[in-house]
């Protein structure tokens, strides 16, 4: 009995759109930094919530075979299955991001990512297809586009820079918004 308690509440299944807020409702307190320093890297990253969303920034190195930083949700079952495409609304400068959709808590495993555009520090919103995410597998690109049986098994979402170039990246986030 506990057990099935424990799984309904944390396995989220949507049917409207689920949208993530982190300006109004500051949705983002939980979600949490992991930079290639878990690897030996030297890359730098931070999160702060403003008044207008999550902010995301640092320095990617690649001193001691680092190139990576990331933002991360906290684990949660996500069924995106019902859902074509993600809205996000940020504001990005400095190297390019991807939004990230993770299948498997090792980070050897494969995970399925887009890349977002550059807004020069301005306010853009942005639709990704959801069939349009690729796998990839250690930052490279390995394999097909995401179906929809591993859509219902999403574990965490998240951005990521890891473009394997030395420079400067920012990025805040209003809300993420899958439709």
């Amino acid at each position: 009995m506990i057990g099935i308690i424990f799984l309904l509440l944390f396995s989220t299944s949507f049917d409207a759109p689920y949208k993530i807020d982190f300006g109004q409702k500051l949705d983002g307190r939980n979600w949490r930094v992991i930079n290639d320093g878990v690897m030996g890297g030297l890359s730098q990253g931070s999160a702060y919530l403003t008044e207008e969303g999550l902010n995301f920034q640092g320095r990617i190195s690649l001193d001691n075979n680092g190139g990576f930083a990331s933002l991360r949700s906290p684990y949660q079952n996500f069924d995106l299955s019902s859902f074509k495409e993600v809205l996000i609304r940020y504001r990005a400068k400095g190297l390019k991001l991807g939004f990230r959709l993770e299948l498997n808590r090792a980070f050897y495993l494969p995970y399925f990512k887009t890349d977002l555009q550059t807004s020069e520090g301005e306010w853009i919103t942005q639709m990704l297809p959801l069939k349009e995410f690729e796998e990839y597998r250690l930052g490279k690109q390995t394999g097909p586009t995401i179906t929809n049986p591993e859509l219902a098994r999403i574990i965490r979402i998240g951005f990521v820079c890891a473009e394997k170039k030395e420079g400067d990246f920012e990025i805040e986030i209003d809300f993420i918004e899958f439709r």
